[in-house]
C-alpha cells in the first residue's frame, strides 16, 4: 500500500516537475531567440536602395517543438533516475567510491 502511495505521488510529481520543466526550457528558449535574432530596423534612416531585407526565419514548428520537449522529459527523467539510483544505494559503497560510482553510472 505504501508503494502504491509513493509511486503515485512520484507520478503526479513528476508530471508537474517536467511541464515546469517544458515550460521553463521554451520560455528561456524564446528569451535566447529573442536575443539572439532580435535585431529591429531602424525604420527610413537610409535609402530604400541600401535597405535588404534579411530573409525570415520559419517559427519552429508544433511537432519540433514536441519533439524537444519529449527529449528534455527523457532526459530530466534519467538525471532523476541517476540520482535516486545513486541515493538508493548510497549505503552499499564506501564513501571513497562515490565520485567512482557516478562517474561510471553516468559514463
Amino acid at each position: 500500500m505504501t508503494d502504491e502511495h509513493l509511486m503515485r505521488q512520484w507520478a503526479d510529481a513528476h508530471s508537474d516537475f517536467t511541464s515546469d520543466l517544458d515550460r521553463g526550457l521554451l520560455r528561456l528558449g524564446r528569451f535566447v531567440n529573442a536575443r539572439l535574432h532580435g535585431g529591429r530596423s531602424i525604420g527610413k534612416a537610409y535609402a530604400p536602395a541600401a535597405c535588404v531585407a534579411a530573409p525570415s526565419e520559419q517559427p519552429m514548428s508544433a511537432t519540433a517543438r514536441g519533439a524537444l520537449a519529449g527529449l528534455t522529459a527523457c532526459v530530466a527523467t534519467s538525471a532523476l533516475l541517476v540520482t535516486v539510483a545513486l541515493l538508493a544505494t548510497a549505503d552499499m559503497h564506501p564513501a571513497a567510491a562515490h565520485p567512482l560510482m557516478a562517474h561510471t553510472i553516468v559514463a
